[in-house]
């Protein structure tokens, strides 16, 4: 007992240390004898019935041995086995119904499916012998219209991509299907309907045959369009940019074209475009366009952080429909430890046609960085016109003002002024199918403006400048995208330090060669940068989405700034590489880098550069 009351009293002081919560001990054994003796291991369950394996036999394509595999039952459900052979053989039968959809979906309308159950082998062994048979031909293909259906309208088989004769499959047969409707519908028939589908196999010939009865419906034109839901936004607003005339043969792209321009506006939280009832005395149907309009003033505002530039935050107000007509307000402030700016711009929609973008901008700025310390202002007034869903281009009238205390090209002097006018023309192409997160696509864009110099030896010179995006898809699951980008601009007909340091061209950074600090690559006065009279900057971005959240990206930047406009160049091209985490948000992903300079410069680069912010580097 002296054994046991001295290691009582050491778990009442071990339980006090503890912090003088505890049980009495007494109390704390009886829990723990009662737990010990009511405690049992529980035996894993196994699933009752009968436990089996799938065999197959026959020669069969991989590819569609894994379509088997997937809508067998008996492949899905034996984690939970039946009670009996009985039950596995009814499987077994659902399963060669299933599998003998497979084979008439490849055209082997002639493949035999047998099954057989061993239940004498542990676990009992369900074998599918299989013969796919030969792929039949598809060797006749008709479209038939219904009673008073536009016979010269309908297709032929080489305008919905069949061809005659070809091995026979059903993916074909139901994308030429979709596609009669979409060429009716693109054609003036906007009610058109498949009836009926006929498939026949002759088994005899190995050849099938396929007729399609179509209600064409009938040939309509543009009516009247009609709006409903609009309570601030202008209806001759929205008429204006209707892309068609009241009268012209209905083309359900072009319906579609407007609608997505609706969407775009940002003016509506629902758009919805309907084709109403044909007027048989016009042979026009109404355009019904029911619009559900959202708050049009918005209040955003965010933060970053770079290793190189440090924390970063803006603040933005913008008003969608100023004066009901789509005119958009905006005004935005952004602040971090080298640059400080506030900018306002006004657009106006329709300005001469419903494709024209009125722009006038204003920005006024205070900048602090390694190659010099100063202010400037800038005013521009540009017109835009979109030519088409991808291509807009553009031209203006723009003034620019700088003061700059230093400039590190030039030490001795401060408190530099200078001024340009200048006229910025500009073309862009953006095919793209997301604008955050671009899967495939390309956007380029290409500018020029002449600069002239206003005050006492201001420089006169031409800017021109390229950019080049591309997405190609890899893969779709996981997805895995390949992006890459080039850019490159120059100030050309002036030499370097004639021209303000703040029009000059600097590389590094998270927009340029990452991996290497703001503005530190190209030219330098000792370890300062300079600035040079031209720039290019490449990018590759291989973008891998682990799962529907999370993203992985190693990329490889590289690219300088070149002292003179024009060759011969002086600078070599400096790389960066890294890797990079997405984290996909509904407002776009957000992003996390880490690169480090791959020719990495003494007392200049740090080991690696950090970088976080929204949406993909480019």
């Amino acid at each position: 007992m002296a054994v046991i009351s001295l290691r009582i009293a050491h778990w009442e002081r071990f339980l006090k240390a503890a912090g003088g919560l505890a049980l009495p001990v007494g109390f704390v054994l009886v829990l723990a004898v009662s737990a010990l003796a009511g405690s049992r291991v529980e035996p894993a369950k196994v699933p009752a019935g009968l436990a089996y394996v799938v065999r197959y036999e026959g020669d069969v394509a991989p590819e569609t041995l894994d379509l088997l595999h997937r809508v067998s039952k008996a492949e899905t459900l034996r984690d939970t086995p039946p009670d009996s052979p009985l039950l596995l053989e009814r499987r077994a039968e659902e399963d060669k119904a299933a599998f003998a959809k497979v084979f008439q979906s490849q055209g082997r309308f002639a493949a035999t499916i047998a099954a057989s159950l061993d239940t004498a082998a542990t676990p009992a062994a369900l074998t599918y012998r299989i013969d796919a048979g030969p792929q039949f031909d598809l060797r006749r293909v008709v479209l038939t219209p219904t009673s008073g259906s536009d016979a010269p309208a309908l297709p032929g088989p080489g305008q919905i991509g069949l061809t005659v004769p070809e091995p026979f499959t059903a993916k074909a047969i139901l994308e030429a299907e979709e596609k009669i409707t979409e060429l009716l519908r693109n054609d003036a028939h906007p009610f058109v309907k498949v009836e009926n589908r006929q498939v026949t196999a002759d088994f005899a010939n190995h050849a099938v045959s396929v007729v399609w009865t179509v209600d064409t419906g009938p040939r309509t034109a543009f009516g009247p369009v009609v709006f409903s839901g609009l309570t601030t936004v202008k209806e001759s607003y929205l008429a204006g940019l209707v892309p068609w005339l009241r009268g012209e043969p209905y083309d359900a792209r072009t319906v579609e074209r407007y609608r997505r321009k609706l969407t775009g506006l940002e003016l509506f939280n629902a758009v919805q475009v309907e084709t109403g009832p044909v007027d048989p005395a016009t042979g026009q149907a109404p355009i019904q366009v029911a619009l559900v309009e959202r708050k049009h003033r918005t209040i955003k505002g965010g933060v970053d952080y770079k290793t190189d530039e440090g924390p970063g935050a803006n603040l933005g107000w913008e008003n969608r429909n100023l004066f009901g007509g789509g005119e958009k307000m905006a005004v935005t402030a952004s602040a971090s430890g080298i640059e400080q700016f506030g900018e306002a711009s006004f657009d106006k929609p329709d300005a001469i046609t419903p494709k024209d973008l009125f722009r006038a901008k204003a920005r006024i700025a205070n900048e602090d960085k390694k190659a010099y310390k100063g202010q400037n202002a800038t005013a521009t007034a540009t017109l835009r016109r979109q030519f088409t869903d991808s291509l807009s281009a553009g031209a203006g009238l723009g003034y620019r003002a700088s003061r700059i205390e230093e400039d590190q090209s030039r030490p001795w002097e401060d408190d530099a002024r200078y001024g340009f006018v200048f006229v910025p023309v500009e073309a862009t192409y953006d095919g793209r199918d997301d604008v955050l997160d671009p899967q495939k696509g390309v956007l380029a864009s290409a500018s020029v403006a002449p600069y002239w110099g206003t005050l006492a030896g201001g420089a006169n010179f031409i800017r021109p400048e390229l950019s080049l995006a591309h997405y190609l898809k890899l893969m779709d699951k996981p997805g895995v995208v390949l992006a890459t980008r080039v850019s490159g601009g120059a100030n050309a007909g002036a030499e370097r330090d004639d021209v303000s340091p703040d029009l000059r061209y600097y590389a590094g950074g998270s927009g340029s060669i990452r991996g290497y600090s703001y503005q530190s690559v190209g030219p330098t006065r000792g370890k300062t940068p300079i600035g040079g009279g031209s720039v290019l900057t490449f990018s590759t971005e291989l973008r891998l989405r682990v799962t529907e959240l999370v993203g992985i990206v190693p990329f490889l930047d590289g690219g300088t700034a070149f002292t003179s406009a024009l060759p011969p160049y002086d600078q070599p091209i400096m790389l960066g590489a890294g890797l990079g985490l997405r984290i996909f948000t509904p407002v776009g992903p957000v992003r996390i880098d880490v690169a480090t300079p791959l020719a990495r410069r003494k007392d200049i680069d740090d080991i690696a550069q950090f970088y976080c912010s929204i949406g993909q580097s480019f």
